[in-house]
Parts: C-alpha cells; sequence; structure tokens
C-alpha cells in the first residue's frame, strides 16, 4: 500500500474526488474487493499530485514557500510511478502482463522524472533569485551607511558542509585557511549577552580582498552573514564576517538592540 504524507500540502487533501469515492461506497457495499479501494486511492493522490505539480510548474508568480509543496509533489509522483513499474514487473515475469503493458509502466516513470528534474531546476532558480534579491537589499544598506554593519540573509537552513567547500576555495585563493576566531559559543560572546552556538566568525575585514572573496561564497551559497567593519558595543569587538544567522540574546531582559 502507498503511503505518502500529505501534511505539507493539505489544500490537497481538501479536494474532493467523486471517482475515490464511488468506489470507496462499493466496497463498503461489498461490490468490490478491498483491493480496489487502495488503488483508488492511490490514483486519487496521483491526480492530485499532477494537479499540484502542473499548477506550480506554470505559474508565473511562484511564491517560495510553495516550492516544497512543488518538490513534493513531484518526488511523490516519482515515487508512485517507480511502485507501479515494480508491481508490473512482477507481474510481467509471472506472465500476466503483456509486454506492452511493461514499457508503459517504464515510460510512465521516465516522464515522473523528467517531471521531477524539471521541478528542481526551476526551484534552484527561484532560490537564486531570492539571493540575488537579498544581495541588493544589503548593498542598497551598505551604501547608506559605511560604519554599519550588513547583512546577507540567505537561508538559515543552509547545509553545514558547505562551510567546508568555502574554506578549501579560501585556502586555494589565499594559501591560509579563513582566519577563525570564534567557533561557536565563547566566553565573549556570554559576556556580550549573546549565543554564539552554531555560528561562526572569521577576522578579516569586509572590505579586504579576504572579506570580499569570503563574503561572495557565502552568498553563492545562500549561507547567511552579518559583516562588521568596526567595533560596536554589546555586538562586536572589532571588524570580522559573522557566518550564520545572528546570535540570540542570552537575557533578554538586561540586553536590548539589535541581535548580531
Amino acid at each position: 500500500m502507498l503511503l505518502l504524507a500529505l501534511a505539507a500540502a493539505p489544500a490537497l487533501v481538501a479536494q474532493a474526488d467523486p471517482e475515490l469515492q464511488r468506489v470507496r461506497d462499493l466496497v463498503r457495499a461489498g461490490a468490490l474487493p478491498r483491493t480496489a479501494l487502495v488503488e483508488a486511492e492511490n490514483e486519487s493522490l496521483e491526480r492530485r499530485y499532477r494537479e499540484t505539480l502542473r499548477r506550480t510548474l506554470m505559474s508565473e508568480d511562484l511564491e517560495p514557500s510553495e516550492l516544497k509543496i512543488m518538490l513534493d509533489a513531484a518526488a511523490g509522483l516519482e515515487k508512485i510511478a517507480q511502485e507501479r513499474l515494480d508491481r508490473v514487473m512482477v507481474q510481467f515475469k509471472a506472465g500476466a502482463v503483456p509486454a506492452k503493458r511493461l514499457q508503459v509502466a517504464k515510460d510512465g516513470l521516465s516522464v515522473a522524472q523528467r517531471q521531477s528534474e524539471l521541478a528542481s531546476t526551476r526551484a534552484d532558480l527561484i532560490r537564486q533569485m531570492i539571493r540575488m534579491t537579498a544581495s541588493q537589499t544589503y548593498r542598497e544598506e551598505l551604501e547608506a551607511d559605511y560604519d554599519a554593519p550588513y547583512r546577507f540573509y540567505g537561508f538559515d537552513d543552509f547545509e553545514q558542509e558547505l562551510l567546508n567547500d568555502i574554506g578549501e576555495m579560501y585556502q586555494a585563493a589565499f594559501g591560509s585557511e579563513p582566519p577563525v576566531s570564534a567557533l561557536g559559543s565563547t566566553p565573549m560572546h556570554r559576556s556580550m549577552g549573546l549565543d554564539h552556538t552554531g555560528r561562526i566568525d572569521v577576522a578579516v575585514h569586509p572590505d579586504s580582498d579576504e572579506g570580499q572573496f569570503l563574503t561572495y561564497l557565502l552568498e553563492g551559497f545562500g549561507i547567511p552573514y552579518i559583516a562588521f567593519r568596526t567595533a560596536i558595543p554589546g555586538q562586536s569587538t572589532g571588524p570580522h564576517v559573522h557566518i550564520g544567522p545572528p546570535s540570540d540574546r542570552i537575557d533578554e531582559a538586561e540586553w536590548s538592540g539589535d541581535e548580531y
């Protein structure tokens, strides 16, 4: 039995399916076996996924919040097609279905895989547009006040492994590893009332060649950062690049202001 979570796309569940209801009524009346209901449920799920994928792929103004719904629908269709091919393969080997039926199942999986690739490509393009918009935002902040820190928002759920790639590229460019001044929480940050857990400070001036190289790498991977050009009481002891989202305040009652 195919079990695919629909929690990420509640709108799909809410849609009525007359054909599914008809089969459900026939099974309840004993006119069809229970397996017919399972198959009907799978087909209903497939129809909902197809409609969601069609709508999201063709939408001219797809919202970032809909990316997961689109990707989940594509993955769901691919899984359904794979499971269908597996079932038909067993039937074909047993001599229960002709070769034409097997080819149809193979073609269905190929189509589902191409749709999944298309959905992934569109999601990547939308994420790149988000990064470009975020980049323009912090550049405007940068021009407005030279001494003020500027922030690239990126994605808070970035893959930590990407930092290793950035470190290797930095070392290849400058012959040394990035000068990390703080890895996670430190006494200095705690004394400032900041929880620096999961964040990294790199002791480079953001306007230096090293700093600009580092920040452009971070932007390319969608990793959030805050660039400090000077010391700011309660926020920064000097110029550096803070990698990750803003640090949390340890005690909101005692500390105020922006959380860097």
